[in-house]
């Protein structure tokens, strides 16, 4: 099963295309093409990047490519909490499951997928968190808390970054795939 997804963000200067696999390994394939508002400049950017989980979501491999410019991230993960980075043992990584690249409403699907939740159900995780388009990786703590399990009318989660102090309540369709990320991303497509 294929799914296709476009969003935007809410300021409207972003919009994503992504394509997801739900089948053994998940594959997802995605193009942002925005504007990054960091440290008082606006800078133009278009990242494409690809997420391989096995079929219980836990991640295999990603791939971060900014398009032009700076150099791309590879990143896998041996499904014991172990990372390497553009081939290199990337020990600052060790112990995350999951991975959040900080343009797309999209890497909040894996630990919705990956963690069998039922109502009132949290966890709390270490991510391997990508800014782009700084290209830049760093270990980090995010809590989830299931507010609605997924089922075939979608699902609902409260997301918590626990370093940043930022949360959100995500409304998630059947395959678990955000509709609405309040304040940031809106769903164009379905």
């Amino acid at each position: 099963m294929e799914q296709q997804v476009v969003w935007e963000t809410v300021d409207g200067v972003s919009t994503e295309h992504l394509s997801v696999e739900f089948d053994d390994p998940v594959r997802a394939d995605g193009i942002v093409v925005g504007i990054a508002d960091g440290e008082g400049t606006e800078e133009p950017f278009r990242v494409r990047y690809r997420v391989q989980c096995d079929a219980s979501w836990a991640v295999q491999r990603v791939e971060i490519d900014p398009l032009g410019g700076a150099a791309g991230i590879e990143l896998e993960h041996d499904g014991e909490g172990n990372w390497t980075k553009s081939g290199e043992s990337a020990p600052e990584l060790a112990g995350c499951r999951d991975v959040d690249i900080a343009v797309t409403p999209f890497t909040n699907t894996i630990p919705i997928r990956r963690l069998d939740w039922d109502s009132g159900e949290s966890a709390t995780i270490r991510v391997v968190y990508v800014d782009v388009p700084a290209m830049t990786v760093e270990s980090v703590e995010q809590r989830y808390i299931c507010l609605e399990p997924l089922d075939s009318d979608g699902g609902l989660f409260r997301y918590e970054s626990l370093d940043g102090g930022f949360t959100a309540e995500l409304p998630v369709d059947s395959d678990g795939v955000v509709l609405d990320y309040p304040g940031l991303f809106r769903r164009v497509y379905p």
